[in-house]
């Protein structure tokens, strides 16, 4: 009786898939990634985890680490670097907002760093059992960067299962 394996597997992937983890950057490929997350969370009843990785390393040319800089330089990157964290912040707001207005169980998460590398790194700290991520788009907040290049990473190393979505 095939109804009965449908349950079976569903029953199955239940147990696996409870911590569903969204890198998210508010382009449509992360949009649609959250769409599709929110569709498998609520048949398998998963956590949502929204991630979000504020890309500053461009500030700091690697030629300039050795210098020390003005007290009024160090004032605009803290200023900046907190305006694109307050933009993430609304942002992963509002996404926030569509899982409960689902009912879905969700929370987000902001960090600074590499875009993978943080990814990669918050998946195994929060044992993440699936990752949906845009196949495109993922630039890190506040810089433009070719996503390939993150899902690419992302889908290489992660220890858990990765859903591209295009």
């Amino acid at each position: 009786n095939s109804s009965v394996n449908h349950k079976v597997v569903i029953r199955m992937f239940s147990k696996m898939l409870t911590k569903i983890l969204v890198p998210y950057d508010g382009s449509k490929y992360s949009v649609k990634a959250l769409t599709k997350a929110m569709e498998l969370s609520h048949n398998l009843d998963s956590e949502i985890f929204l991630f979000s990785v504020v890309y500053v390393d461009y500030i700091s040319p690697p030629g300039m680490l050795g210098f020390t800089r003005t007290k009024s330089e160090k004032e605009a990157i803290k200023k900046w670097t907190e305006s694109v964290r307050a933009d993430a912040e609304k942002m992963l707001k509002l996404a926030v907002k569509r899982c409960d207005e689902k009912g879905i169980s969700v929370s987000y998460n902001i960090t600074q760093g590499n875009i993978a590398n943080e990814i990669l790194s918050f998946a195994k700290r929060k044992r993440i059992s699936l990752i949906v991520i845009g196949s495109h788009g993922l630039h890190g907040i506040g810089k433009l960067k070719t996503l390939g290049s993150v899902s690419r990473k992302v889908s290489e190393q992660a220890k858990c299962p990765i859903l591209l979505v295009r």
